[in-house]
């Protein structure tokens, strides 16, 4: 659970890099790459990816469908890809009235996870999150199966998402939330949108996620790391969190090379280029790139949830 820019593609790739874990990268996504026939890392398009194509033959066999023909034939989530971001749009399935649905469908859901358990959360979910959460469980079973991990990564970062999956799954799912700096997120965002809309994104993601995870995860199944504190020492943060999914820490995690072949499904285009560019500091240009003008506009729209996340 995180925000955009958050740090998610490095920390997902780092984990990744142990033995008996799979990365796989924004699975929410999963549909429009084998539709509009983008790549996975490894540099083949993911509906030519001969390992995907094993996962995918894998989860045929258990649901019936094979996201190769019919890549919006599982339903995993509503999310979408929006022209002020990043990424390819795919207008085709991105039509005017099933986004006006999966709008419909998310604000639904938001509320119904925030409403009282006696009165919401449970029965007034829709079905659709419920079935969306299955079936992503579905395609972990056949990513972990295929590639002989005991664990998997998903680094969608949905927080209504990850309740879904971890009220449906509690023994199997655990939440990594990830920080980064809300001025810092947000500059990096201004290149495809304000500077007013990316504080007010980077608050929603959030301060939603604070909420879900206070009211549904077992504090326990939460670790909280900025990823300033990732960046800044590595190892020992990836030791932390290693002895908190029950996993023995893997020197070869922070090792990077351009030997090795990965294959995670969407993310961060900057996947491409980890194994080059390996761990580097924080990016904070915010603290020179911003005005004065937009620091007090932070403040007043994020400020105090940015200091409640242990941003001075």
């Amino acid at each position: 659970m995180s925000s955009p820019r958050g740090g998610s593609t490095l920390t997902s790739f780092v984990v990744g890099q142990h033995s008996k874990v799979a990365n796989l990268g924004e699975v929410c996504f999963i549909p429009k790459l084998l539709s509009l026939d983008e790549h996975c890392t490894c540099g083949a398009q993911l509906n030519q990816c001969s390992e995907w194509g094993k996962v995918f033959e894998k989860l045929r066999q258990t649901t019936g469908v094979d996201m190769r023909k019919s890549p919006y034939g599982l339903h995993l989530d509503d999310a979408m890809k929006w022209p002020g971001g990043t990424g390819k749009v795919d207008h085709q399935r991105q039509t005017k009235s099933r986004v006006a649905i999966a709008k419909y469908r998310s604000a639904w859901d938001t509320l119904s996870l925030k409403l009282p358990s006696a009165i919401g959360g449970g029965w007034a979910s829709l079905p659709s999150a419920k079935q969306g959460a299955k079936n992503t469980m579905a395609l972990f079973d056949a990513a972990a199966n295929h590639w002989d991990a005991d664990m998997v990564v998903d680094a969608s970062k949905l927080p209504r998402k990850a309740v879904h999956l971890y009220r449906e799954f509690p023994e199997h799912v655990r939440i990594l939330h990830l920080t980064r700096d809300g001025r810092g997120v947000s500059a990096s965002r201004m290149g495809s949108m304000g500077f007013a809309k990316a504080t007010e994104r980077w608050q929603h993601y959030h301060q939603v996620t604070k909420e879900l995870i206070n009211k549904w995860i077992a504090p326990e199944h939460v670790f909280s790391m900025q990823y300033e504190a990732f960046t800044s020492n590595p190892e020992q943060r990836t030791k932390e969190l290693c002895q908190w999914l029950g996993l023995s820490y893997e020197p070869k995690m922070l090792e990077f090379n351009t030997t090795d072949i990965f294959h995670s499904a969407g993310g961060n285009p900057t996947r491409f280029k980890l194994a080059e560019e390996g761990i580097r500091p924080t990016d904070d240009r915010w603290r020179s790139k911003l005005s004065e003008e937009e620091i007090q506009q932070f403040e007043a729209t994020a400020g105090p949830l940015n200091r409640a996340l242990g941003y001075n």
